[in-house]
């Protein structure tokens, strides 16, 4: 792997974040595009490399705060026999560098003229609820990435939970969190496109993608699966940005034992 083509293998990853020698799930190869690799040629050159090359491509992926992790047949369901999962996630150790913006989560969600605190409210409120239905409904711990196949959910499901957590907020009135009364103010379609929103950036992040199954009020291609990478970066958030809270959590747990 020559400088040039190191530079095209991180480009399709950092378009795709993700690259399998054998798509699971039924799922065609990704194509070449104009001035981009195919997910063949991807996985051929990282598979080819030696390991100088191998060490030079962690090395600038490290210089972004990212890392290059490779996962085979049996470490996790849906990995086909003979295939290779490639998966590019953020290095919890390492300094993100300012070129990653949340500008376009800013962009996909805003309907009006909301500041950037009241959309990220809206992510985070939509992010909380869309792991309520991956994770607490299974019963399914952050750590349990093995199960991301049966996570599943219908977009009317989001849909349904973000508007009883808003009458939930509006029964509080006064008492309710400044921080969150902006997301009161929805309007007519409001929720229903902010939700579809959301869902359309975690697919184009490879997070989300489409389960050929059907539900109860659900059509094909309203069925949304999580992906191994998606399944991924929660265990990461959750040990690295969300160890807190479970710390914070065991505290109280002692003051009331004691």
């Amino acid at each position: 792997m020559n400088m040039s083509e190191m530079g095209e293998v991180v480009a399709y990853l950092l378009r795709y974040r993700s690259a399998e020698r054998v798509p699971g799930g039924g799922r065609k190869r990704r194509a070449a595009r104009e001035g981009q690799l195919s997910e063949r040629d991807v996985c051929a050159l990282i598979d080819d490399a030696s390991d100088l090359e191998r060490e030079a491509l962690r090395d600038f992926l490290a210089g972004q705060g990212l890392r290059l992790k490779t996962f085979e047949a049996g470490d996790f369901p849906g990995i086909a026999p003979g295939s290779r999962y490639y998966a590019l996630l953020p290095d919890p150790e390492l300094e993100q560098p300012p070129l990653y913006t949340r500008q376009p989560v800013f962009e996909a969600l805003k309907l009006r003229q909301e500041s950037r605190s009241e959309l990220a409210q809206w992510y985070l409120q939509l992010w909380l609820l869309m792991n309520t239905l991956l994770y607490t409904r299974y019963n399914r711990a952050l750590s349990d990435v093995s199960r991301y196949q049966e996570a599943t959910f219908a977009s009317h499901e989001l849909l349904d939970l973000l508007r009883d957590q808003l009458e939930a907020l509006r029964a509080l009135g006064e008492a309710a969190p400044e921080t969150n009364r902006a997301l009161l103010e929805e309007r007519g379609e409001d929720l229903n496109r902010r939700v579809r929103a959301f869902i359309d950036l975690q697919v184009r992040a490879g997070l989300l993608e489409a389960s050929g199954a059907s539900g109860e009020d659900a059509s094909p291609g309203d069925i949304w699966q999580q992906t191994l990478l998606g399944a991924l970066e929660c265990e990461q958030i959750g040990i690295h940005q969300l160890g807190h809270l479970q710390a914070l959590a065991e505290g109280r747990l002692a003051e009331e034992t004691a």
